[in-house]
């Protein structure tokens, strides 16, 4: 009797586990701000996962003078806060930093990961720093034989959803400015 409880206890919390992670990317998806952003398409496969479409964005690789950085120097794996301005029709990184900024309006703040960061120039003269930074947002999941129509030269960008606590979420994908829907 014992181990009957044990068990149902640790398939009961591995339950919730799985909907606490649903319920996160949908609240993000329901009540976050729609943010356009321009992307670019690689088409990976993977034996586990099937087909999927990897995403690289502008807003990813942000380099000093032009894009604000505070708080920097940023090591890999860091979490730092990326400030989107809104643009016509793509929102543009405008600031970097390793603290929540305020809330402006025409602004969204996105929490990310730095992946690397380095100093451009030779060693004895630095120039502007670069930041690469991963949102979450880097891949999405098609049908097979999907992914290589979306690379055939077309424009591809998505909509985002950013919650009030700085999680991005992929909501809506675009070809050509219309929207992708598969059956």
């Amino acid at each position: 009797m014992r181990h009957r409880r044990w068990f149902f206890l640790t398939v009961a919390i591995q339950v919730l586990v799985l909907l606490g992670m649903a319920a996160r990317h949908t609240y993000t998806v329901r009540t976050g701000q729609p943010v356009m952003l321009e992307t670019a398409p690689v088409d990976p496969w993977s034996p586990l996962r099937g087909q999927y479409v990897r995403l690289s964005y502008k807003v990813s690789m942000l380099r000093e003078g032009e894009v604000a950085f505070s708080g920097a120097p940023y090591r890999d794996g860091q979490r730092v806060w990326v400030t989107l301005r809104k643009g016509d029709p793509y929102w543009k990184a405008a600031a970097v930093s390793d603290r929540r900024p305020p809330a402006a309006a025409g602004e969204v703040a996105v929490l990310g990961t730095v992946q690397w960061m380095s100093w451009g120039g030779e060693a004895s003269v630095k120039g502007p720093a670069e930041v690469s930074v991963r949102y979450g947002i880097e891949q999405f999941y098609v049908p097979e034989g999907e992914g290589q129509e979306l690379e055939s030269g077309a424009s591809l960008s998505v909509e985002v959803r950013v919650d009030s606590l700085g999680r991005a979420a992929l909501s809506r994908v675009f070809r050509d400015g219309k929207e992708i829907t598969w059956q």
